[in-house]
């Protein structure tokens, strides 16, 4: 579906940051009103952030939480809340253990992604049932 497609929406900011003069650098920066990628943000009085506009952790941790938020989620969110939740979808549809690893950066035989799959899989994949 075009409006979901993430090939298509990829492209089409690559063509907006291009439209601004930005044809190279980070994919992910912060994005000002007016459209130009903003300064690094002040948290505390110290400057966060990457000067090229790089989107920093702390940045997709507010960014989550903005749209958990709005979505009336509630509880702890995080850009890692994301990773995991990956990893637990990816599961409970049936994809292989190494690839979901891989394809999420863990590394093989990772603990806490056995950890977050062994919460994934206590009820719809538990050893004693049928038993």
């Amino acid at each position: 579906m075009p409006a979901t497609c993430p090939v298509r929406a990829v492209r089409a900011y690559l063509a907006g940051l291009a439209q601004t003069g930005r044809t190279s650098g980070p994919l992910f920066v912060r994005i000002a009103k007016g459209g130009h990628v903003a300064r690094p943000p002040v948290r505390h009085g110290r400057t966060i952030g990457d000067p090229h506009g790089r989107l920093t952790a702390e940045t997709v941790t507010d960014i989550v939480r903005t749209a958990a938020r709005a979505a009336g989620l509630t509880g702890a969110w995080t850009g890692h809340s994301l990773r995991r939740g990956f990893a637990t979808a990816a599961r409970r549809a049936g994809a292989d253990l190494e690839r979901i690893g891989r394809h999420g950066g863990w590394a093989d035989g990772s603990a806490a992604l056995l950890g977050y799959l062994e919460d994934a899989d206590r009820w719809t994949d538990n050893p004693v049932t049928g038993l």
